[in-house]
């Protein structure tokens, strides 16, 4: 295992954890508030898996295809995608600075979330018709366990 590919496993649980974060801060300074704890989850974890996914994919990239399971990428499809996180992140923390609400950080949100479960659906066919890694059955699972946490705090805040 290269440096870099510690450092991307790293990164592959800052992201999740910041997921966790999100859920932590969306009860504890959420008051009850459904939009509220929605808004608080949604920021947190748009900044995390996409922030994180950006940093590694511009820092770090030597690594994320290996760990990822993919290995070898073409430079430009890999470079669109970073800066596809990048853009994403910048325009929740710009959301968040202005104030835009919950309906905002929701459509940002959802942007990420439909991609990581296309992404979650890629990882688990290349584990099926190439090799299983830990991401092509952590994402899968990890990207389920988010969109239960989205149903679960998005229900109550659309009421």
């Amino acid at each position: 295992m290269t440096a870099n590919t510690k450092i991307n496993r790293f990164l592959e649980i800052m992201r999740w954890a910041g997921v966790a974060l999100g859920i932590f801060f969306a009860f504890y300074l959420g008051n009850n508030n459904p939009q509220l704890q929605f808004s608080i989850f949604a920021i947190l974890s748009t900044v995390f898996l996409a922030g994180f996914t950006a940093i590694e994919g511009i820092f770090f990239r030597e690594g994320a295809g290996e760990v990822a399971g993919y290995g070898d990428q073409g430079e430009a499809w890999r470079r669109q995608s970073r800066m596809h996180f990048v853009a994403i992140t910048i325009t929740m923390i710009f959301a968040w600075f202005l104030n835009w609400g919950f309906y905002a950080y929701l459509g940002i949100y959802m942007v990420l979330l439909v991609f990581f479960t296309f992404s979650s659906v890629n990882h688990f066919y290349t584990g099926l018709k190439e090799k299983f890694v830990i991401n092509t059955l952590l994402r899968p699972i990890l990207t389920i366990l988010l969109w239960v946490m989205t149903i679960y705090l998005l229900l109550p805040a659309l009421k």
